[in-house]
């Protein structure tokens, strides 16, 4: 019997969600935030292809297949999707998909999410189940397998202990060394060296084991720090009470990918670490400008940007739960610092550190200065990093002040009159100078969906640069009253603030998302990828009545208007352009920066995708979209 051929509308759909995490045509950064996104009616394009007990392995090859392509931004699509094929596949199905799990899930993080999902979705600890542990712990090496599981022994609510004991693995005889980290796992060190003595093999793999347990139950942050610089540890390797040392830290700050260290930066800083004349400042400095460390990472120009707001403003956006317990511990902190007006700090008016002081005792001191400039070094640094889609652009951007400074339309934007100025009372025990820093609620700065604290403005200006300084054939063009204009920027030497100079002086006016599809068609230019960057797709409402035509409310899709009314919807311009122009596969990328509605398309076309805020991803899900590996 021949197995069935997946549909293609129900490919792209599953395909999408890999890359994306939604099964329509959009991507929200805001919905990565926690895995409780992921439920049962998540991805229903798998339940139907696998409908009726069809034996649709075509599901699973597509999944191994985005695996190994490499475009997807985060693994949990993927072990999602194969534990939806465990659930709801046939016996066929069931064995690929474990199959492809032993493929995909090379590390500890990745077995362990994809049991929490298995665990999640009820998909049983059969055979099938227990072969795959078994073949993830029987198929590395012993030492290799000895590290992987003193870095990382629990994750998502399962440990190695509990997946070797549900499994019944049993270890060939004569692999002493394997054994020896299996009864480690299972027993713990000291009952493990009495079960095996001294078999042959097992004196590496305890030597080691035995320097993961003196630096787990090390108090001494100084030896702590020299156990971990001479054994290359990770963070994973550092228990809780080192956590805040600062030598720790700079025994394994160098172990660090480019990514984790910028995801840290601020923790470190938390910390006091980052003072100007510190060791860890200069380690910091030292990597972020090491040639070799920077091209060993794949780090985009807009991952670094958002760090380097985020370390400006001394936080990453939080959400309300987490802003509203930072404000409680802003509270106490007050309790025991004074506010030093000439410098415009807060100081500590004791030098004991309260143990859950500790994680925050340099949160208020500025931004360490060569920490900024080395981010802003990087930012130079990282344009290339990416490789080339080798496919033709035209990135269209509104460039007009609201996209710097919040402005909501372009039309008369008054301020509010100021009330009564009043002190915000920030010391409640009445100590220190706290009365005299007075905090304005007026908020006229852009911001970006899921990244507030960077602009709209600059956001489009530097995924357009890096475009721009890797591909061959970009156009650039800013919306204009007539349509668009296009702007010649120099790819090798213009920076952001050349570029931005440039970009606000062209003839700037109302957004027409039709625009540059209608500029390229009229003017014969050949464009796989149409990119418009605006901060909200509601910019249709500034327009005149006339030039609404096809626009839904709120901007969103349409049907074609009935009368004479040009119709400006930008999915059937993009139609007629495939029609006109020859290019059959032309693609469309509408990004609204800050705002969350999605409004281009209905879901029922191919080659348009909205991109709804920005968060490091969005980057390489534009070059994946802009490869087809998502329609």
């Amino acid at each position: 019997m021949s197995t069935p051929s997946l549909d293609p509308a129900l490919r792209n759909r599953i395909t999408r969600f890999l890359h994306t995490g939604n099964e329509s045509p959009s991507y929200f950064p805001g919905c990565w935030v926690s895995h409780k996104y992921f439920e049962a009616d998540k991805l229903i394009a798998i339940n139907e292809a696998l409908a009726n007990g069809a034996n649709n392995i075509e599901v699973v090859n597509v999944i191994l297949q985005t695996y190994k392509d490499g475009w997807y931004t985060r693994f949990e699509t993927i072990a999602f999707a194969l534990s939806k094929c465990l659930l709801l596949g046939s016996p066929p199905v069931r064995e690929a998909a474990y199959k492809a799990a032993s493929e995909v899930c090379s590390t500890p993080e990745h077995l362990m999410l994809f049991n929490k999902f298995t665990r999640f979705l009820k998909t049983g600890n059969g055979r099938g189940w227990c072969k795959n542990v078994k073949d993830w712990y029987l198929s590395k090496e012993p030492m290799e397998l000895a590290k992987e599981m003193t870095r990382v022994r629990a994750r998502h609510g399962r440990s190695h202990k509990t997946l070797l004991r549900k499994s019944h693995v049993k270890i060939p005889d004569g692999d002493h060394a394997r054994d020896a980290v299996v009864k480690y796992a299972i027993f713990g060190l000291k009952r493990a060296k009495n079960l095996l003595g001294e078999a042959e093999g097992t004196k590496e793999i305890f030597d080691y084991i035995q320097v993961v347990e003196d630096m787990r139950h090390c108090e001494d942050p100084v030896a702590a720090g020299v156990i971990a610089a001479q054994h290359k540890f990770t963070l994973d390797h550092v228990p809780g009470h080192l956590l805040t040392s600062q030598d720790v830290w700079n025994a394994i700050m160098p172990q660090f990918k480019l990514e984790e260290l910028l995801y840290h930066i601020q923790r470190i800083h938390n910390m006091g670490f980052l003072t100007s004349d510190s060791t860890t400042t200069a380690i910091l400095v030292s990597l972020l400008n090491n040639q070799d460390f920077i091209k060993k990472s794949k780090v985009t120009p807009l991952a670094v940007y958002i760090t380097l707001c985020n370390y400006k403003n001394k936080t990453r956006p939080l959400k309300h739960q987490k802003a509203k317990v930072a404000a409680e511990k802003e509270l106490r902190r007050r309790s025991r610092q004074m506010f030093d007006s000439k410098t415009g700090t807060w100081e500590w008016t004791v030098t004991r550190r309260h143990p859950k002081e500790v994680k925050h005792w340099g949160i208020d001191q500025p931004p360490n200065t060569a920490v900024l400039a080395a981010l802003n070094k990087l930012i130079d640094q990282t344009w290339l990093l990416t490789p080339p889609t080798k496919v033709r652009y035209m990135i269209t951007m509104d460039m007009r002040h609201h996209m710097f400074k919040g402005r909501h339309f372009c039309k008369t934007f008054v301020i509010p009159k100021k009330g009564k100025r009043t002190a915000t009372n920030t010391n409640p025990s009445g100590g220190g100078d706290a009365d005299t820093e007075k905090k304005s609620k007026k908020h006229l700065v852009a911001e970006c969906f899921h990244n507030k604290y960077v602009t709209p403005g600059h956001a489009a200006i530097i995924l357009a640069l890096q475009i721009l300084k890797r591909e061959k054939n970009v156009k650039l063009a800013v919306f204009t009253e007539e349509g668009v204009q296009i702007i010649t920027i120099e790819r090798n030497f213009t920076n952001i603030d050349e570029a931005e100079f440039v970009l606000r002086k062209a003839n700037l006016g109302r957004v027409q998302l039709d625009a540059p599809i209608v500029w390229a068609a009229k003017n014969k230019q050949k464009v796989d990828v149409f990119i418009n960057m605006v901060d909200r797709t509601t910019r249709y409402m500034e327009l005149e009545q006339a030039a609404r035509g096809g626009r839904g409310p709120g901007g969103r899709y349409g049907p074609p208007p009935t009368d004479d009314t040009p119709d400006h919807c930008p999915v059937r311009a993009l139609q007629r352009y495939r029609d006109s122009s020859g290019v059959k596969d032309a693609k469309l990328i509408v990004m609204s920066l800050a705002s969350h509605r999605v409004a281009t398309t209905d879901g029922s076309h191919e080659g348009v995708l909205d991109i709804i805020g920005i968060d490091e991803h969005v980057p390489k899900v534009m070059d994946a979209f802009a490869l087809g590996q998502f329609k």
